[in-house]
């Protein structure tokens, strides 16, 4: 018997004869047969029907392909670029305006940090009595100076933060660049600080 598309269908499908159930067994178990071969105009025509279906299957007939790719309103489109330009224009007004409590050189004072916590003064001279370890930061963009009750003078750089602190007797001004970027010096703030401005 002859083995054809017809009865491996069959076959495949269970519906298969018993003789051609058997013919096919046979025919699978055995290597030796020659390899049926397809003419050259067979193979052709079953190449064109193959390309046939795949484009009734993928095309619409206006050369759209349709199937699993989603087709998007334009409405949701023009929410979605809507609702991404107020984010981003939400993202700089916030930034615009809450960098300014960032940023050191927004006002003309210094800021003192004692145990007590910040107080901004303004001015250009300082005098000041402290205890214990300071931060000091010029938030404007001219220079300071401070005076300490024991007479020994600091200049203060536009923009920088400093730390102030006293060992024996004698006070340290270090600025802030200056140390270990690693560590948080503001931990060590402790003590009080009084300011008497434009005494200098």
């Amino acid at each position: 018997m002859e083995i054809t598309p017809e009865i491996l269908e069959r076959y495949n499908n269970g519906t298969a004869t018993v003789a051609e159930n058997a013919a096919v067994e046979l025919w699978l178990e055995n290597d030796d047969q020659a390899e049926s071969t397809l003419m050259p105009d067979e193979l052709q025509e079953m190449g064109s029907e193959v390309w046939s279906n795949i484009q009734n299957i993928t095309q619409n007939g206006n050369g759209v392909i349709s199937g699993s790719v989603p087709k998007i309103n334009r409405l949701y489109t023009k929410v979605a670029a809507a609702a991404v330009l107020l984010f981003l224009f939400s993202a700089g007004i916030y930034h615009k305006f809450n960098s300014a409590l960032l940023d050191h050189t927004t006002s003309e004072g210094v800021v003192f940090t004692s145990g007590k916590g910040p107080m901004e003064v303004l001015g250009n001279h300082f005098r000041i009595e402290f205890s214990g370890y300071l931060q000091i930061i010029n938030k404007s963009h001219e220079p300071k100076s401070i005076e300490c009750t024991n007479g020994e003078k600091y200049t203060l750089a536009p923009g920088e933060t400093y730390y102030m602190e006293t060992i024996a007797g004698r006070n340290y001004l270090i600025a802030e660049e200056t140390l270990s970027p690693e560590d948080n010096y503001v931990r060590f703030v402790t003590g009080d600080v009084e300011v008497f401005t434009e005494t200098i």
